[in-house]
This record gives structure tokens, C-alpha cells and sequence, in this order.
């Protein structure tokens, strides 16, 4: 299977194969123990992190979502935070990725999500950037020369004028950028488990 065709399954098949590797990341914690000492401000410190990554995780996943929302197989979407950068969807999940990371307290399953998230998403994010090219043309290539891919760039910052938001798309990408949140929730709810002694810790590292 040449990279193209790689690359085309791992767009299509993005949802669920995150999806699964959300439930093995919430196996592994069940199972892992915190890497550093639980001492106040330690654990403060990651939990604010944590909460820090999730909480702009998912207010920029909403701000994307109100833009392409119903809309992205049918026009090319280039203001807002699109102007500054052309996949913020997946920037947000990498910045969620890093607060589950440090609200796990975990190195192991932080070091399990930026592998997952650096071998696979680069992929997805090729085979879509190809769909879109192939839709929109030259529009879109137009776009791609002045467009990071990845990296933000606020100075190309374009604000839209009045935005109509297609309230039928809209609660279900409401209820996507919540699970960030969701799972930071459960993180704890199995730290309190650990603790009472009702999961065994099997391993800690380091």
C-alpha cells in the first residue's frame, strides 16, 4: 500500500480509530500511576496545566466549529481561524492531547498520546488537505500558499463579517469538544479509584 492509499484510510477512518484509542488511553490509566510524587503543589501544578490545554482546546474547537459546521464539503472556509491557520480542528486536539497528558500525571500516557497523535494525524490531515484540493482547485491551492498548515500564524488574521451557524451541526460538534473535558473529569474519578484502593496500580513510571 503506497502512502497515498495509507493516508486515504487513515482520513476515513478517523473517527473510529480515535475513538478506540481514546478507550485504550482510559485502559491504560486505570492501570498506570502517577510519575511524580503527589505532594500539593505538584499535583496542582499539572492539574492547572492540564486544565489550562483542555479548557483552550475546546473554546477553539467551538470557534472552528461554528465556521465549517455543515459547511465543508460545500465552500472553501477561510476566515476566522481558518485565516490563520488551515486545520484548527486538529491544532485544538493536539493542544487537548497535551492537557490530557499533564492531567494524567502520567508520562507513559503522555508520551502514548503524542506518538499516537504525530504518526497518525499527519496522515489525515495530507489525505484531506488532497480532497480539498481536488473540490476547490485553485482556490484552494491559492489558500494553501498563504495558509500555515499547522502553526498558527495571528498575523494573517481575517475576521468575517455576520456568520450564519447551522444550528443541526452545531450541538453535535458541541458535544465532540466537550469530551476533552469529559475525560479530564474521568481521569480523576480513576485517581480517586487508585487511591481508595479499589484499581490496582500495576505500573508507574518512572
Amino acid at each position: 500500500m503506497n502512502k497515498n492509499k495509507i493516508a486515504l484510510a487513515a482520513a476515513d477512518s478517523r473517527v473510529v480509530v480515535s475513538r478506540i484509542f481514546g478507550v485504550l488511553v482510559i485502559i491504560l490509566a486505570l492501570f498506570t500511576g502517577h510519575s511524580f510524587t503527589q505532594d500539593f503543589m505538584t499535583d496542582i501544578l499539572f492539574e492547572i496545566s492540564g486544565l489550562f490545554f483542555l479548557t483552550i482546546c475546546s473554546a477553539s474547537r467551538l470557534w472552528a466549529l461554528m465556521y465549517i459546521g455543515g459547511l465543508k464539503r460545500h465552500e472553501l472556509i477561510t476566515d476566522g481561524p481558518y485565516s490563520i491557520v488551515r486545520n484548527p480542528l486538529y491544532v485544538s486536539n493536539l493542544i487537548g492531547a497535551i492537557g490530557i497528558g499533564l492531567a494524567s500525571e502520567n508520562l507513559l500516557i503522555l508520551a502514548v498520546i503524542l506518538f499516537f497523535y504525530l504518526l497518525y494525524y499527519p496522515l489525515t490531515i495530507l489525505a484531506e488537505e488532497k480532497k480539498l484540493a481536488g473540490k476547490f482547485g485553485n482556490d484552494y491551492i491559492e489558500y494553501a500558499k498563504r495558509t500555515p498548515r499547522f502553526w498558527p500564524k495571528l498575523s494573517l488574521y481575517k475576521k468575517a463579517g455576520p456568520y450564519q451557524i447551522n444550528t443541526a451541526v452545531f450541538p453535535r460538534g458541541l458535544a465532540t469538544g466537550m469530551w476533552f473535558i469529559w475525560i479530564f473529569i474521568l481521569l480523576h474519578f480513576i485517581e480517586m479509584m487508585q487511591n481508595a484502593g479499589f484499581v490496582p496500580v500495576v505500573l508507574r513510571i518512572p
